[in-house]
């Protein structure tokens, strides 16, 4: 542990006397620029973006590039004596891609005149190697219902965001949580949950403590721009294997700008409108920093000048439309007023201070902050919510940034960020001791130590009346990184990335369940005078039916090379990774080895250092400026996540392995794109995932004590899947998109636990790969957008409908999920069985009206907006029909039917995906 944090001290030093700009947030600009008349290329053209201090001169051959260009809209000028300047107008520029803009200048004797164009999007992009969605700011405004980063992924084709967290069944009544409330699994392409890489600003924002797993939750407000690699990625991106989700977010300007909205969904009858009693607010800030630009120059103090601020905050409060009905505490928010809790509550703040020390030196400091706490419904529990756990999560994120530009081609990066993460589960912030008492027992005439009361159903109708929820999770992890790279055009075709970075992880977790009910072996030595067993680890170490704690401190890192080769018939995109990973000092101990072996009877070789290299591959050909084909192959490794690794061997029921080796996938995807007339194009591609050496938790039998399961490579899968995409480019005020996804995805098991699970229902173990439970076999997608302009008008059955707002529907459709129908032979194939599709349809309406400077918006929200009932096989549904439980259905396979008080504590509410709700927003700015 010493050594890993002398290394990481020699890489902060290095990491402060650098300047920074990090890869994968900005893009490029290339092209050419000739002569209108006679079609010659122009050499020592300036190309250039006012106000960046961004450009270059055109070469012999009129060509010309510009690099590291922030995501977003531009102006670019090319001026050159004896010409007239020609200024191309909204030109986009997307991260890791490059934006060809070709200037035809004419000769003119008049000095300083100007010729202005409006540059056109291509529809397809020669330099694309794989799938990629990226989303402007403005087209995140787009989208129904978004307020946060990840409700991108609503538009995502191939993207399943999964409804239900798994809990594990253990037998006697009692369940265990495998992951936190607020996690949310994203499967892209067939993957599994936690293979995602999250970034912001091209820096991971992974959970430390559960992998890949957003932890960070970002308004909108503060997005420039959200690009999404779902198919291969480059040798930049590491431990991910379906995908990455890359959040840039934005900073200050020259001239200042404000924006506050206010959302809430209580204002029409519950038959129209299922409310949630829903209250949204956001804000942002931004322009030069008024301390160094304004205030201080005026006392004639010039101090740090040329630095911008943007500032952002947003809360959301909601009791969603599962209300558990828990009385709402009381907070007093800023010390200055009182606020009433609801079910769920969440607060987000970020500033980020940008520093100009000239043209190619900048300094970013930017600071996030996430405040959630929230409680659960429970169906079997509406009796008794204020007895139920709550939790809290805090997370804040710091990252210092810097630029430095060594010349027109090449520029190096340095990034240091600092991620603690915090979380916090108990009834009312109750500990496991604060459950038990001394109490006198009358007939015995001694003292006995008594817990808390289980969960008893004392009217027998399927509902608890009394009981307290003792589970306690208190979780602190802290995540240092460092990255530094280089890019360099070398030379007019290859752009080349070069890459380290270094992470460094304290992680600490405990979970103790049902702390209030049981004691621990030791708890009855310690209380009851049972026999001694030693102590396990952890606070509270007397407590707990079920427990795992661990502190643990790994280390691990990279490096990466890249090529992206570009020529006019040829683009290459060629990269090689390699990863390391030192799992830490904690589990190198004796006393753990000792223990592990004992509880495991297997050996440990650990070994203290692993490496893993990864191929990468992406190959464009444009066959014609309207046609495109393109490959991509890859190797995608990720290392299990901590709680597989560290999960203490005390417990004896599940137990981690330090030495699990990273997963595996494989993939390969085809694709052609071709332009139809000048508004669509179609994108066909093809892909397939060999997924090997994921993680399951596998029973193992030592020669003395009871039988583990423990984590171990034992998994794999396979994806298949067409997908086809229909793009219209806006034209005539309306532009779209319709995604059609054809997926198989297939494997072992849907998730670690799944053997032990099937073991505990008397189950047979899977004796070949089946349907995982995001196999979702058909998906369509549309997304359609009229947009009208202020200063033009809608004209419908002669009727001139004025401009300055805009429409979005996003439709889906997919198939139901996968589930084991319920029969009485003796083997049934999992997931053999499609449950009834679901189909939904949202939009957002926004109006704007522009008074002077100021600007006042109305925003119109409606999700599910034909108030379907879309079933969730996670709660409520009957594996014999096919469908939710509803009165009459038989007790199968016993021959009678349910009564109805039974069928009372079948349907549970969830059952169903929320229906109807309407979301009227407000927004003023200037």
């Amino acid at each position: 542990m010493k050594e890993s944090r002398n290394i990481l001290w020699s890489i902060l030093i290095l990491c402060l006397m650098v300047f920074y700009a990090h890869a994968g947030t900005t893009g490029k600009i290339a092209g050419i620029v000739i002569d209108k008349e006679t079609g010659e290329p122009l050499a020592g053209v300036n190309v250039f973006i006012p106000g960046m201090n961004l450009g270059a001169s055109t070469n012999i051959n009129g060509e010309y590039y510009i690099i590291q260009v922030p995501p977003g809209i531009y102006t670019i000028k090319a001026s050159m004596i004896g010409y007239a300047t020609e200024v191309k107008k909204n030109v986009e520029v997307r991260v890791d891609l490059t934006t060809k803009v070709v200037f035809k200048l004419t000769k003119t004797i008049l000095e300083g005149e100007e010729i202005v164009t409006i540059a056109e999007r291509p529809l397809i992009q020669r330099d694309l190697t794989s799938s990629k969605r990226s989303s402007s700011k403005a087209e995140i405004e787009n989208i129904p219902a978004a307020e946060n980063a990840m409700d991108v992924l609503s538009v995502i084709p191939g993207a399943i965001v999964a409804t239900v967290n798994p809990v594990l069944n253990v037998g006697g009544g009692h369940t265990l949580k495998a992951q936190d409330e607020n996690i949310k699994n994203i499967h892209i392409r067939g993957g599994g949950g936690g293979e995602v890489l999250f970034q912001v600003d091209g820096m991971p924002v992974n959970h430390p403590i559960f992998g890949g797993h957003s932890v960070l939750n970002i308004d909108i407000k503060s997005v420039e721009e959200i690009e999404v690699l779902t198919g291969g990625f480059s040798a930049e991106y590491g431990e991910a294997q379906s995908g990455v989700i890359n959040v840039i977010t934005r900073e200050g300007g020259e001239h200042y700008q404000a924006d506050f909205t206010l959302k809430h969904d209580d204002f029409l009858p519950v038959t129209l409108n299922n409310s949630e009693g829903y209250e949204y607010g956001s804000f942002y800030l931004e322009g030069p920093e008024p301390l160094t630009s304004k205030w201080l120059p005026e006392l004639g103090l010039k101090f740090l000048s040329n630095t911008y601020l943007f500032v952002s905050g947003s809360f959301k409060r909601t009791n969603t439309q599962f209300n558990n009905h828990r009385t709402r505490q009381v907070k007093r928010l800023l010390g200055f007023f009182n606020v009433k809790d609801k079910q769920y509550n969440e607060y987000t703040f970020n500033i980020k201070i940008s520093h100009h020390f000239s043209p190619t030196k900048r300094l970013i400091l930017n600071y996030q902050r996430n405040d959630s706490w929230w409680s659960n419904f429970d169906w079997g529990g509406k009796n008794i919510p204020d007895s139920l756990g709550d939790a809290k999560s805090t997370n804040n994120y710091f990252v210092l940034s810097c630029k430095n530009t060594i010349s027109r081609s090449t520029f190096f990066n340095v990034h240091v960020s600092y991620l603690q993460v915090r979380y916090h589960y108990s009834l009312y912030g109750k500990t496991p001791d604060a459950f038990w008492r001394w109490v006198y027992n009358d007939k015995t005439k001694n003292w006995v130590y008594r817990g808390a009361n289980f969960f008893e159903d004392l009217n027998h109708d399927g509902f608890v009346e009394i009981g307290q929820d003792t589970d306690y999770r208190n979780d602190l992890s802290k995540v240092l990184t460092t990255k530094f790279d280089i890019t360099s055009q070398i030379n007019r075709s290859n752009l080349v990335k070069m890459g380290i970075e270094y992470q460094y992880k304290d992680l600490l977790y405990t979970n103790i369940q049902q702390g209030g009910w049981y004691l621990t072996p030791y708890g009855q030595y310690v209380f009851n005078g049972a026999d001694y067993v030693p102590q396990p680890p952890g606070p509270f170490p007397e407590y707990g039916l079920f427990r795992w704690y661990f502190k643990a401190f790994p280390s691990q890192g990279a490096w990466y090379i890249q090529d992206k080769l570009e020529n006019s018939g040829l683009i290459i995109n060629a990269g090689l990774r390699y990863d390391w990973i030192m799992p830490g000092s904690s589990v190198e101990k004796e006393s753990f080895r000792e223990r592990w072996e004992r509880v495991t009877g297997l050996k440990l070789n650990l070994r203290k250092f692993k490496g893993y290299f990864s191929p990468r591959l992406g190959i464009s050909f444009p066959v014609s400026v309207k046609t495109v084909m393109y490959f991509s192959y890859g190797h995608f490794q990720q290392m299990p996540s901590s709680d597989n690794l560290y999960r203490d061997p005390y417990s004896n029921t599940f137990c981690g392995n330090p030495d699990l080796d990273p997963q595996k996938t494989v993939a390969y995807e085809f694709g052609f794109a071709q332009q139809i007339g000048s508004d669509f194009a179609i994108d066909i591609k093809g892909y397939s995932k060999d997924i090997s050496n994921t993680v399951v938790n596998g029973l193992v039998q030592p020669e003395k004590g009871r039988p583990i399961w423990l984590a171990q490579n034992m998994g794999y899968g396979r994806a298949r899947g067409v997908e086809i995409n229909l793009k219209k480019r806006y034209s005539g005020f309306t532009s779209g998109i319709l995604t059609y996804t054809l997926q198989w995805a297939n494997g072992y098991t849907s998730s670690p636990f799944e053997l032990y699970q099937r073991s505990q229902t008397n189950l047979p173990l899977p004796i070949r790969e089946h349907r995982l439970d995001w196999d979702k076999r058909h998906q369509l997608l549309l997304q359609f957008t009229i947009d009208i302009p202020k200063d033009k008008a809608l004209r419908v059955f002669g009727l001139k409908i004025p401009g300055n707002w805009s429409l979005t529907i996003n439709s889906s459709a997919s198939s139901g999920n996968p589930y084991t129908p319920g029969s009485t032979e003796i083997y049934v194939p999992p997931n053999s069985k499609t449950a009834p599709f679901i189909a939904n349809t949202d939009l957002r309406f926004k109006k704007k009206w522009n008074i002077g400077k100021m600007h006042v918006g109305l925003t119109l929200d409606i999700t599910n907006v034909f108030d379907r009932n879309n079933v969730n096989t996670g709660w409520g549904f009957n594996p014999w029909t096919g469908k939710p439980y509803v009165y009459g259905d038989v007790n199968n396979p016993f021959p009678y039917y349910y009564t109805w008080m039974e069928i009372l504590r079948l349907r549970d509410p969830r059952m169903f995906m929320p229906g109807r709700r309407i979301v009227l927003g407000l927004n003023f700015g200037f």
